[in-house]
């Protein structure tokens, strides 16, 4: 393993292991801070550790970044507050 993929692991590890956390301990902050659809904070509070070092060891970021741009007139705290996350559209077909 690479060291990007073994820091990607490692980046992963602790997202996954604080969204579980904050899942378990506030689901409605979960949902806002790490931007998972409600549905799923019951899903990712129910994970186990095996499971997360599962899920770290993809080999691709599971952190969504913010943009670093916002218009003049707003701040990035405000920007990011008023985010919402993007809902996943099953394919049909």
């Amino acid at each position: 393993m690479s060291t990007l993929e073994q820091d990607l692991a490692h980046l992963n590890f602790e997202y996954l292991m604080l969204a579980r956390e904050c899942a378990r301990s506030n689901p409605l902050e979960a949902a806002w801070r790490f931007g998972v659809d409600p549905e799923q904070i019951g899903e990712i509070a129910g994970y186990s550790l095996e499971r997360i070092r599962e899920l770290s060891d993809i080999a691709r970021a599971v952190v969504t970044l913010i943009p670093l741009y916002t218009s003049q007139n707003v701040s990035l705290a405000s920007h990011t507050a008023l985010l919402t996350p993007v809902k996943k559209h099953k394919m049909e077909g």
